[in-house]
Parts: C-alpha cells; structure tokens; sequence
C-alpha cells in the first residue's frame, strides 16, 4: 500500500534495531532505545513503516500473548506464529509487526533546542523520500516540543544528508573533528533558522506540501495526509516518564556509540 510515519513503540525496537545495523557502522544496542523511549518529554522517536497489500492479521484472536516471558497459553498454535515472532538481544520477546520497518528517527530537547539524535533508512527503500518523510516527521515533533532551533550532526563525506537539511533551512554552524570513531571523520553541526519565526514557517509549510504530493503521486502513502497537520499528535506519544531523563545524544549518519555520546554530552 504505502509509507506511513508512526510514534516508535518498545515493540519496534528489535525491527529498528535490525535496521540501524544495515545502515550504520556503530548502531546503538536496544537497551538504549527502551531506555529514550521512558521519556516523552525530553526525547521523541518516530518510525516509517511499509504498509503491505496482503499483510496477515498481526495476532491470531484464540491467543493470549504475553510479553513479560514471550510465551502464548495455548500452544498448539505456535508453529502458526513462528514467523512474526522474535526476540531482541536482551531476549525480550515479541510478535513482529507484518508491516515492517523501514527507517526511524528521534529527537532530544534540550532547553529550547531540538537534537535529531539518529536517522536512518533501510538500505533497499532509499531514494523514496523516506528520510525527508521522516525529517518532516521530527520538524514537526520539534515545534510541538516548543523548540526554538533544530540541530545535528552529520559526517562531511556526506553529502545527500547535507543536500537534505539545507533544503529545511540548516546551515554549517561548526566542525567535530574526528567525531566519528570508525574512521575519524569530522562532523558538521548544522543549525536550522528559528522555526518559530514566519519565515520558516512558510517556507516549510510549501516544502512539506510538496513532499505529501510528491509521495502520492508516487503511490508511496499508505493512507491521504495532510501537511496542514502534525504527522503524530502529542498524545499519540506514551505518558511515562523516567525521573532521570537520559542525556542528549545529538548525532546523525553513521554515528558514534550510545555511549560515547553520553561521555561527551556528559562533559559538555
């Protein structure tokens, strides 16, 4: 059928996972996308997802499905679920969505700056305006945050994702040098204008009603939207939240370790 940008859930996270690693050199383990996604306030994640024409039903109705210990209580039917079926590398189980995911993305706030920590497109589905589909997806998290600016990082060799931001406004605002532990290479930080201001404003509002044509025409959404209107809604986010919220790891392309960036946002 099509694409669609939806709120990250606990259970995406094995497919997210499974694709930061076809995307990225150094992916960051699940635990530490449970651990973002405990708080909404401060760090917001989204997921396209590919909506198939002849998906099967995601759970059969006779089973009971427990995530706690990944086991159904009628087990005569376990050999119908072993395809949707699996676990993530700390061996919490679950039931795989039929409908996949295909790229992801997220944002932290930090006062009244948005960082997009990570984003990435499965490698077979690039070239469909999935990251810029994504990108709005995270602007338009950023504005309801209350963010003033969005910034990132991303590698100098880099180019296409370059190309992209400064489309929505960012600009070289400064160089990391040997950011990237894989292979030493700088980074970029990029700054958008002020998102609150009307300039930017309007200009995105044309940028996003373009890209919305754009992958309709194409046949590329799963269902019409609206760039009049917020691809998520605050309330679809979960309200839990941690008492100690994580710190900001503002990265972007192939990015350094979960926990490098911590060091780093810890030092700074």
């Amino acid at each position: 059928m099509g694409f669609a940008i939806e709120v990250m859930k606990a259970e995406d996270i094995p497919e997210v996972v499974e694709v930061e690693r076809a995307c990225f050199t150094m992916p960051w383990p699940a635990s530490a996308y449970k651990r973002e996604l405990k708080n909404p306030k401060s760090t917001r994640y989204l997921v396209a997802r590919h909506y198939l024409d002849n998906s099967p039903p995601l759970f059969k109705p006779e089973i009971e499905f427990h995530t706690n210990n990944g086991r159904e209580k009628k087990h005569g039917l376990w050999h119908s679920l072993l395809p949707f079926f699996f676990k993530d590398e700390e061996g919490t189980e679950y039931i795989r969505n039929p409908n996949p995911v295909i790229g992801y993305g997220g944002v932290w706030l930090m006062m009244d700056e948005a960082h997009i920590t990570t984003l990435g497109v499965s490698p077979e589905y690039r070239g469909k305006a999935i990251g810029e589909f994504l990108l709005v997806g995270l602007i338009d998290v950023a504005m309801q945050l209350g963010a003033s600016w969005l910034t990132l990082e991303v590698r100098v060799s880099n180019t296409v994702a370059q190309n992209l931001y400064r489309k929505y406004t960012f600009k070289e605002a400064g160089v990391r040098r040997k950011y990237y532990t894989d292979n030493n290479e700088d980074a970029y930080i990029m700054w958008s204008e002020e998102i609150t201001k009307p300039a930017f404003q309007e200009k995105y509002a044309i940028l996003k009603k373009e890209l919305f044509e754009r992958l309709e025409t194409e046949g590329h959404l799963a269902a019409k939207v609206d760039s009049n209107v917020p691809l998520v809604k605050p309330e679809d986010f979960p309200s839990n939240e941690e008492t100690d919220p994580p710190p900001a790891p503002p990265i972007i392309a192939t990015q350094p370790t979960y926990e490098e960036v911590q060091k780093r946002e810890q030092t700074t």
